[in-house]
């Protein structure tokens, strides 16, 4: 992800809105955003809206043999696509925050 710097009225208008316990969206600290899941036609797609936020998940599995050397342990692997028209900050192609969350799996032991 690209790092985007805030500028100072930036920052100010964002500490001040937390002290003050005030959101953009009229919510007051504890309010929540309007949840709502909707499963998707194909095996293992689902909607997630979240106010005005909306993430599709699709999951699938595949039961392979272990390899002979390791007969104890299985592979666990994340594919996550994250788009630049979700925000400016996420980058085209493989970014470094999609290397971390890919790599984080593999050092879990799975």
């Amino acid at each position: 992800m690209k790092d985007t710097p805030l500028s100072n009225c930036e920052r100010d208008f964002l500490l001040k809105a937390i002290e003050e316990k005030k959101r953009l969206d009229g919510r007051q600290t504890y309010d929540y955003r309007n949840i709502k899941i909707t499963f998707g036609t194909d095996y293992g797609c689902c909607f997630v809206d979240l106010g005005k936020t909306r993430v599709m998940a699709q999951v699938s599995s595949e039961l392979v043999a272990p390899k002979e050397s390791r007969p104890n342990e299985g592979i666990l692997f994340f594919n996550i696509e994250l788009s630049p028209m979700a925000s400016p900050a996420f980058e085209q192609g493989r970014s470094p925050l999609l290397r971390r969350l890919s790599r984080g799996c593999s050092s879990c032991g799975s």
